[in-house]
């Protein structure tokens, strides 16, 4: 069973993003022309300007612009290493990937230790310029993920001391970054509340993102605790939520599905068998119970449908495939070869939700764990949702094979493929000393598979001399390019549930449906300052690939000497260039 326990950079830049900019120009009737090719340069100055910032983050000199990692399932001898200093990049010395120690609980929290939450949480915000880390005594903080730089405890009790318990943010708050808004992130009260809340991580205030109260049928009526119990997340897309909801004794009442765009409950049903954790599948086609008595369960939305995934409850994931398709993996212990396996949710068979029975789903073997003896434990991240048919794993306890030697994934963090017996690019070791559940690597990957956050006590004796560590990757690292998954041709959503669409602004929405406005602020666009000028930018598509930026920059240039041997031509007045502030 699962064991849980005023700048002059533009600084919301993600990889390569997608930027739009609003620019306020006051043009004259007779320089029109001028002011045009100003507000080009303007705008090209400020892709340009991406390029700077980012050559001030971490790692971004530190890989050749063709790198990509080597494939296998290797084991080369653990090189040995003294623990860095914080916010030193050094070369992984066995797989020569970029990795820098991201924390100091010593003298940045003054705690006992200070690491990322869990492999099934996402560390990383929409454009990879925070991350989030808890600590032993429950708070949850702040760190520019660039510079690596201690930012600021994250509560509303850090703004006002006298914010009711009910909106802070502490322990089991199973903190959600918002898909698109860097600056927003969702989370419930500790071990759940009856809302859900976002908070901004810049001033620490905080909204009502969803009231369940007086939402639910009859049996819900002493709802007390509405949480995932730790493990589970939203929907990539942020739209579609799951929950278990428990009475003021955790025990269970039953389970929702909320739909946060429209702000509404999708479906409900009673049940009283508690589960370890539940979450929504990637697309929100499906919400997965998991439990080692009953085993792990897919729901269509309505609960009407179910799909059997596993017999029991190991560590595992949900992730998108290069399909589209939302996508368990897990490991079978009981399994002869102690399996590891992906399991295509959307091609399984459904059977009634009042069945009493099923079949477990069709799977793939991506490799067994089995070896001679061999064994290991593990967990999954299918938080790349930009790298649809990628997984990450992180392995520790690994005990060797009957001849004494070690196998491929010992200790270590690795990227793996979606398909049967597919690709595996080995990352780092975690040279980790696992003496308890909290030492464990828990590694997890951010949305474009380009940054990767994992706990290490660098086999100290002392086991919770913890701290998070950081590998910085190329887009190019693996194969393929940054994208999201298609859109078109997808399976329906379970149930009686119709197709998933897609409008022009990209949000999906039930057919047959009327497309809505999404809760205040959860696409709010972050503002960024160029050379004193302000404009407006949003990451539409974060992750696009380094040559697109590069051409982008290569333009920036050409219009940039443009301006300049038009500049006593030009009129530019910066007072009508106007910030939106959010």
């Amino acid at each position: 069973m699962p064991d849980r326990g005023s700048t002059k950079n533009i600084r919301n830049d993600g990889p390569g993003a997608v930027l739009i900019m609003t620019l306020h120009v006051r043009f004259s009737s007779m320089r029109s022309a001028t002011h045009l090719v100003g507000a080009a340069v303007f705008v090209a100055a400020a892709i340009s300007g991406i390029g700077n910032a980012r050559a001030q983050s971490v790692c971004d000199s530190f890989y050749s612009g063709n790198y990509a990692l080597t494939e296998g399932k290797v084991n080369p001898p653990l090189a040995s290493l003294s623990k860095p200093d914080k916010g030193v990049a050094f070369s992984e010395p066995n797989f020569k990937t970029c990795m820098v120690r991201a924390t100091s609980h010593a003298t940045e929290t003054k705690t006992q230790f200070v690491r990322n939450d869990y492999s099934r949480r996402q560390a990383f915000n929409a454009d990879n310029t925070y991350f989030i880390a808890n600590t032993g005594d429950g708070w949850w903080h702040l760190y520019d993920a660039k510079t690596l730089k201690y930012l600021r405890k994250l509560s509303p009790k850090v703004a006002n001391p006298s914010v009711s318990a009910e909106f802070h943010l502490a322990g089991d708050a199973e903190p959600q970054w918002d898909p698109t808004n860097p600056n927003f992130l969702y989370y419930v009260a500790t071990n759940g509340g009856t809302k859900l809340l976002r908070l901004d991580v810049r001033n620490n205030s905080y909204a009502i993102a969803a009231d369940f109260n007086g939402k639910l049928p009859a049996w819900g009526k002493t709802a007390a605790h509405i949480w995932t119990k730790s493990e589970g997340s939203p929907s990539a897309d942020g739209r579609y939520w799951g929950f278990q909801v428990e009475n003021s004794n955790f025990g269970l009442l039953g389970y929702l599905v909320w739909d946060l765009q429209q702000n509404k409950l999708v479906g409900t049903r009673q049940d009283s068998n508690r589960p370890d954790h539940s979450s929504m599948s990637a697309s929100g086609r499906w919400f997965v119970t998991s439990d080692d008595a009953t085993g792990t369960w897919a729901w269509s939305p309505d609960f009407t449908q179910k799909k059997k995934l596993h017999a029991k409850s190991e560590h595992s994931d949900l992730a998108l495939g290069a399909n589209g398709h939302d996508y368990y993996v897990s490991v079978d212990y009981q399994s002869n070869a102690g399996d590891v396996f992906m399991t295509d949710i959307d091609a399984c068979p459904a059977v009634a939700a009042s069945a009493s029975t099923a079949p477990v789903c069709p799977r793939s073997v991506l490799f067994t764990s089995y070896i001679n003896g061999s064994a290991t434990a593990l967990h999954v991240s299918g938080k790349a949702f930009s790298r649809p048919g990628w997984v990450l794993m992180g392995t520790y306890a690994t005990s060797n094979s009957r001849d004494g030697s070690w196998p491929w994934y010992t200790n270590k963090i690795f990227a793996i493929e979606l398909k049967a017996n597919g690709r595996v690019y080995p990352i780092a070791y975690t040279r980790a000393n696992v003496g308890e559940y909290f030492a464990e690597p828990h590694a997890t990957v951010s949305r474009d598979f380009t940054r990767i956050l994992f706990n290490s006590n660098w086999g100290s004796s002392d086991v919770l001399d913890l701290d998070a560590y950081m590998i910085r990757l190329p887009v190019t690292a693996l194969p393929g390019s940054v994208s999201p998954p298609p859109t078109t041709g997808l399976p329906t959503t379970g149930g009686n549930l119709p197709p998933l669409l897609t409008t022009a602004g990209g949000s999906n929405v039930s057919s047959g449906s009327k497309p809505s406005v999404a809760p205040s602020g959860t696409s709010t666009p972050a503002t960024a300052v160029v050379d004193d000028d302000s404009v407006r930018i949003r990451c539409v598509l974060c992750g696009i690939p380094s040559q697109i930026r590069s051409a982008w920059q290569a333009m920036a240039g050409t219009l940039v000497q443009w301006h300049e041997a038009w500049s006593n031509k030009m009129l530019w007045d910066d007072s009508q260039a106007s910030a939106r502030l959010n």
